[in-house]
């Protein structure tokens, strides 16, 4: 992401080093990473970290991660990207993640509903698509009002740390 773009509340930019510290609050919080990974060490998150910053040049399966910030303090909130899950099929995978004290405030449709239609000017995207467990239902709730429909729920699908969870897949064709 070059540029910035703003809602009512948020800004959405580029992620910066400065940003690791506040990053590292909610990357390392088990409430915050339960439906998405087990928390990893400090360079293990590093390494996450470092792969949203520099110039994203639309490789599949790369992410192209966005600072969410609030406009009023500057304070990182969360952050946002895509993928290409497959380039030749135009599919973008999208996803987000926010520190938990800011959950529940409708910041992450306002963000995500903003990123989308920049994805859709800026990419060749035919089909977006995001998945989560079923049990995150506040993400779940998130794809939906977004406009994404349920598309497939798997059995036992991944492995996340010690136990086997099912995934949902959405979709919405643009």
């Amino acid at each position: 992401m070059k540029q910035s773009l703003e809602t009512d509340r948020l800004i959405i930019r580029p992620m910066m080093e400065s940003d690791f510290d506040s990053y590292l609050t909610y990357a390392q919080d088990i409430q915050v990473m339960a439906f998405i990974r087990e928390v990893g060490t400090v360079e293990e998150i590093r390494e996450h970290f470092n792969g949203y910053m520099g110039t994203w040049k639309g490789e599949e399966n790369i992410w192209m991660g966005a600072a969410v910030t609030l406009k009023e303090s500057r304070a990182l909130i969360g952050d946002i990207g895509f993928r290409y899950r497959d380039k030749a099929s135009e599919i973008i995978e999208i996803g987000y993640k926010f520190n938990r004290h800011y959950h529940g405030c409708g910041y992450g449709y306002e963000a995500m509903e903003a990123f989308v239609e920049l994805i859709k000017q800026g990419w060749p995207v035919h089909k977006l698509v995001a998945y989560a467990d079923p049990e995150n239902t506040a993400s779940v709730r998130l794809m939906e009002k977004l406009g994404l429909k349920k598309e497939g729920h798997f059995a036992s699908h991944y492995k996340l740390g010690n136990r086997w969870t099912d995934e949902v897949a959405y979709g919405l064709v643009v």
